[in-house]
C-alpha cells in the first residue's frame, strides 16, 4: 500500500488507533472519564482529517475501497453521530455501568469504523466485513446493560434477524458473483442481466432493506427501539440506516438500463409502503421510541424516493437532494434522543419514553422543550427548519421525474405525520400533571445540542449555505 493510499485512509486509521488506546487504556487503568476522552479525541481528530483532505473526485484505495466525494459526506454524518453519542453516554455509564463503562466506548469505536468502512467498500468482500462489524458492534451496545431484560430482549432479536438479512446478502452476492464472476460491486452489475443476477441483486436490496426498516421488513424495529436503552436507540437509528443506505444508493446507481423498470416499480411500492404504513403505525403510540421506530421507518421510505428518482433523472441532482435529507432526519433524530437521554432517571436506570412523561415539560424545562419541539417540526417538514428543504427537494425531483403516485403518497404521509407530531409537541405545552426529573448531563454536552439546534434552523432559514457547500463537495455542476 502507497503512502498516498495511506493518506487517504487517515480518518479510518485515526479511529483505529483510538480503538488500541482504548484497549490499552482499559487494561492499564480503568476509568469511565478517559475512555470518554480518548473516544471524543478519537473521533474529532478523524473529523478534522476527513474536512483537511476531503476528496474531489474518486481515488480508489486498494481493491476493497474508494474514496469519493459523496462517501465522504456520509462519513461526516456518521462522525457527528458517534460524537453526539459520546457525549450523551457519560452521565449513564457513569450511574449504571462503572465496572465495564470502558468498553462501551470500544463498541462506539467499532461502529464507527465499520460504518466508515461500509461507505467506502468497493468490493463484496469489504461490503460484508463492513456491515458485520458494525452490526455485531451495535449489537453488543444494545444488550450493554445486562440488568435491562427489554434491552436482551431487543438484542436477541436484532441478532437473529440481522442474521437472517446477512444471509440474504450473501446469498445474494454468490448469484451476482455466479452470473458475472466479479467480485467488484461495479463490475457484477452488468448489462444485460439474466434471471440468476436479477435475482441475487434482488437478495442484496432485501437484505439492505431490513438494515434501513423498510417495509415488508420493518417488523423488527419497534421492538428491538423499545427494548434498548434510549442512548443507545440513536446509534441504532441513524448511524446505521445512514451508512446502509450509503451502499444502497452506490448499487442502485449501478443497475443497467434493461432492469432499471423492473427496480423502479418494486422500489416505488416499497417506498410507499413505507411512507404509508410507518405514519399509521406510529399514530397509535403512547411510547415515543416506538413512535420514533415508526417514523424511522416512514422517514427511509421518504428516502427510498431518492433512489427512485435516481434512475430516472440526473445522479447529481438526487445525491444533493438525498444528502440534504438525510442530514436534516440525522439532526433532529439526535436532538430528539439528546432530550430524552438528559431528561431520563440514571439511578434507577428508568427511560422517559411514555408521551404523559412529558406532559408540561415546557412549564419545568423549558429549553430542552424548545430544543423538542424544533426537532418535531423539523422531522414534520415545517418551513424555516431543515427537515422543510430536505422535503422540498424529494418532493420537487418526484414531481419532475412525474412520479405522482410517489408525490401522493409523500403528501399523505408527511399530512398524517404532521399530526403525530403536533400531538407530541401540544403534549410539551400542557399544564404539567406531575414533576419532570431533573435534566441530566455536562454543561460541554448541553453546548452540543445547543449548536445542533442551532444549525438546523439556520441551515432551514439559510439553506444557500449548505446547498452551496454539497454542490461544491459532491462535485456537483
Amino acid at each position: 500500500m502507497s503512502m498516498q493510499e495511506l493518506w487517504l485512509l487517515l480518518p479510518v486509521l485515526i479511529i483505529s488507533a483510538g480503538i488500541l488506546a482504548v484497549m490499552i487504556q482499559a487494561s492499564w487503568k480503568r476509568s469511565h472519564f478517559i475512555a470518554q476522552g480518548i473516544c471524543l479525541v478519537t473521533l474529532l481528530l478523524a473529523l478534522a482529517a476527513l474536512i483537511y483532505q476531503y476528496p474531489t473526485d474518486v481515488k480508489t484505495i486498494t481493491i476493497l475501497f474508494e474514496y469519493e466525494p459523496i462517501g465522504g459526506f456520509f462519513s461526516l454524518l456518521l462522525l457527528l453521530v458517534g460524537i453526539s453519542v459520546a457525549l450523551l453516554q457519560g452521565p449513564y455509564m457513569g450511574a449504571n455501568c462503572k465496572e465495564v463503562a470502558e468498553e462501551f466506548y470500544l463498541l462506539l469505536l467499532l461502529s464507527c469504523l465499520g460504518a466508515m468502512l461500509l461507505v467506502m467498500s468497493r468490493h463484496v468482500g469489504s461490503v460484508i466485513l463492513s456491515i458485520e462489524l458494525m452490526s455485531l458492534a451495535m449489537l453488543a451496545i444494545l444488550a450493554y446493560n445486562r440488568e435491562r431484560k427489554l434491552a436482551l430482549e431487543g438484542a436477541m432479536k436484532y441478532l437473529l434477524l440481522s442474521g437472517a438479512a446477512t444471509s440474504l446478502l450473501l446469498i445474494g452476492f454468490a448469484l451476482l458473483y455466479a452470473s458475472s464472476g466479479q467480485m467488484m460491486l461495479v463490475d457484477m452489475l452488468q448489462s444485460p442481466m439474466g434471471l440468476m443476477a436479477k435475482s441475487g441483486f434482488v437478495l442484496v436490496l432485501a437484505g439492505l432493506a431490513f438494515k434501513l426498516s423498510l417495509v415488508p421488513l420493518h417488523f423488527w424495529t419497534p421492538d428491538v427501539y423499545q427494548g434498548a436503552p434510549v442512548n443507545s436507540t440513536l446509534l441504532l437509528t441513524s448511524l446505521s440506516k445512514a451508512a446502509v443506505f450509503a451502499l444502497f444508493i452506490k448499487l442502485i446507481l449501478l443497475v443497467p438500463a434493461d432492469f432499471e423498470a423492473d427496480m423502479i416499480r418494486m422500489l416505488s411500492w416499497m417506498a410507499i409502503a413505507s411512507m404509508l404504513l410507518g405514519n399509521w403505525l406510529a399514530l397509535q403510540q403512547q411510547s415515543l421510541k416506538r413512535l420514533m421506530a415508526y417514523s424511522a421507518i416512514a422517514h427511509m421510505g421518504y428516502v427510498l424516493v431518492a433512489g427512485v428518482i435516481a434512475m430516472g433523472i440526473d445522479h447529481s441532482l438526487v445525491l444533493e437532494g438525498v444528502s440534504y435529507y438525510l442530514l436534516a432526519y440525522l439532526v433532529a433524530s439526535i436532538l430528539i434522543f439528546a432530550v430524552l437521554t438528559l431528561l431520563s432517571r440514571l439511578d434507577d436506570q428508568q427511560d422517559v419514553d411514555e408521551l404523559p412523561q412529558l406532559q408540561g415539560l415546557f412549564w419545568q424545562h423549558p429549553w430542552l422543550a424548545s430544543i423538542m419541539t424544533i426537532a418535531f417540526l423539523s422531522l414534520a417538514g415545517m418551513p424555516i427548519t431543515i427537515g422543510f428543504i430536505g422535503k422540498f427537494y424529494l418532493l420537487t425531483l418526484a414531481i419532475k421525474l412525474s412520479a405522482w403516485w410517489l408525490v401522493t403518497a409523500m403528501l399523505v404521509g408527511s399530512a398524517v405525520g404532521l399530526y403525530y407530531y403536533l400531538r407530541v409537541i401540544f403534549t410539551l405545552f400542557a399544564p404539567a400533571k406531575s414533576d419532570i426529573h431533573q435534566a441530566s448531563g455536562a454543561y460541554v454536552t448541553k453546548i452540543w445540542v445547543g449548536l445542533i439546534t442551532a444549525s438546523l434552523l439556520l441551515l432551514g432559514i439559510l439553506p444557500g449555505l449548505l446547498g452551496d457547500q454539497l454542490r461544491s463537495i459532491l462535485a456537483i455542476g
